[in-house]
């Protein structure tokens, strides 16, 4: 009666703890959805899971390592709780890998006395059959023999099958444990606690305080965005599938721990022997259940508080986002300000030369110099506002002059001789010159004055009169040959050179 009562004791606080954990685990799976994996799956789906976990986890640090951190403390938190999430995983694993070994152990005994039984009455039968053969008459020996053959082959074949059987016992759950073993291997953060100089180390992102470093800023941070985004996905997905395997195993408990308080309460609900052995058999498994329940719900709250950090995240980068935007719209608005400053005072340019300069020669000189400056001013606006390393951009700028003024020398040249002609002591159109280029000895008006040539009416004879020819020659004439100027009056000298 003492050693009853003491048992009962004991049963009745196992089952008390037992009921704590299925009830708290139906309350965290309370709002889980309806489908439940079982409480005990296979060895191919406890495999499944974890590789689940671990490529989730791997995501994670990914993740993590891309997108830019407020602080490293804080990153540091979030790869360590997604660390003991998986070591949480590990411990489900194993868990359910015991489970399978403790099933599968109840369940073969019984098939292994089965066969055992059967064994041993062909063992029987094949003692009848050589003793019936030794004192067979010769008449009956013949049918008595091949009796015999049949029953040794029976008996041959029971034995192989007794041995796959012992065979399969002893291999199937060490291969499940040890193909758990062989993936925690494949994660070696596993093996201790992630150094928080990863997450000091990471490279910095340039904010940058010029457009194209705003730019390259909000395409890194929209990146960012994405993958937290995918990042909470998967997360959610797999807390679903924790909560729903804890809500399994809750309600496994729970009927259980029913089942076993039945037991304890009326031990003569059952025979004596087939009680006790029941008994024992479900207070095993409530036992192996709990194991699988207490890491899986360890798990479950670590997975919601990474989903917690995760949103916190996805506040940072929005904010962040609008930091950038408010940035990169303030520096539009500068480049925008200062390209309408040149536009005016382009506008004054033209209206001060048009205004003030009535010689149409020098207006067109004025206002074909206004257009270059003003081009090369919003040029270098746009250049030197869009770029972020002046010093290579510069020494570019120099490589490119240099290679577009050794190719263009003669169109450079000649534009200078442009404005060498228009300049005060130049020519201008109808004035009569003389020009030595490089094959002839031209005389003739000017017709016109373009910036890269100059047109002349060919001028023949005494008094000089047209010939009809039109002689095109190119501006730099003025600084690689001969050039002259007639001069207007009758009492000036023939011929003055102006170079």
């Amino acid at each position: 009666m003492y050693f009853r009562r003491l048992m009962r004791t004991c049963v009745t606080a196992i089952l008390a703890i037992i009921f704590l954990c299925a009830g708290i685990g139906g309350a965290i799976a309370a709002d889980a959805t309806p489908e439940a994996s079982p409480a005990a799956p296979s060895a191919d789906a406890v495999l499944a899971a974890l590789n689940a976990s671990i490529e989730w986890y791997r995501d994670a640090r990914v993740t993590m390592r891309d997108v830019n951190r407020t602080g490293a403390l804080f990153a540091a938190e979030d790869q360590e709780t997604a660390r003991q999430t998986l070591q949480r995983a590990f411990a489900v694993a194993r868990a359910r890998a015991a489970l399978l070994k403790s099933s599968d152990t109840a369940a073969k005994p019984a098939a292994q006395q089965r066969l055992a039984g059967a064994r041993a009455g062909l063992e029987m039968a094949v003692k009848a059959e050589e003793q019936w053969l030794a004192r067979a008459r010769a008449a009956e020996r013949e049918a008595a023999r091949r009796r015999l053959e049949l029953e040794r082959a029976r008996l041959e074949i029971m034995k192989q099958l007794q041995g796959f059987s012992a065979s399969l016992a002893s291999g199937a759950p060490m291969d499940l444990s040890q193909q758990i073993d062989a993936l925690e291997q494949s994660v070696p953060e596993l093996r201790g606690r992630l150094a928080t100089a990863e997450s000091a180390a990471a490279p910095a992102v340039d904010t940058g305080s010029r457009t194209w470093g705003l730019v390259n800023r909000l395409i890194r941070l929209r990146q960012s965005r994405t993958s937290v985004d995918e990042l909470s996905a998967s997360t959610a997905a797999l807390s679903r599938s924790v909560t729903a395997d804890t809500r399994a195993i809750g309600e496994e408990l729970r009927a259980l721990g029913t089942r076993l308080s039945t037991l304890a309460e009326n031990p003569d609900a059952a025979p004596a022997a087939d009680g006790d052995r029941e008994f024992q058999a479900g207070l095993a498994r409530a036992k192996a259940l709990a194991a699988v329940l207490v890491p899986l719900r360890e798990q479950g709250s670590l997975l919601r508080r990474y989903s917690d950090d995760l949103r916190s995240w996805t506040r940072a980068l929005d904010a962040e986002t609008r930091d950038v935007l408010k940035s990169l719209g303030v520096e539009l608005l500068r480049l925008v300000a200062v390209i309408l400053v040149v536009l005016a005072g382009a506008v004054l340019w033209r209206f001060l030369t048009l205004r003030y300069i009535a010689d149409a020669s020098r207006r067109r000189l004025l206002l074909t110099l206004r257009t270059i400056v003003v081009t090369t001013a919003l040029t270098l606006v746009i250049v030197f506002h869009f770029a972020s390393e002046l010093t290579a951009l510069v020494t570019a700028l120099g490589f490119a002059a240099a290679g577009i003024a050794f190719a263009l020398q003669n169109v450079i040249l000649a534009l200078a001789g442009y404005f060498a002609m228009l300049s005060p002591d130049g020519i201008r159109v109808g004035d009569r010159v003389s020009l030595q280029g490089p094959f002839a000895y031209v005389n003739g008006e000017v017709v016109e004055i373009g910036f890269v040539r100059i047109r002349l009416r060919e001028l023949a004879g005494d008094p000089p009169k047209p010939t009809g020819r039109i002689v095109v020659f190119p501006n730099s004439v003025v600084f690689t040959g001969t050039f002259f100027k007639h001069p207007t009056g009758e009492d000036a000298p023939p011929l003055r050179r102006s170079a």
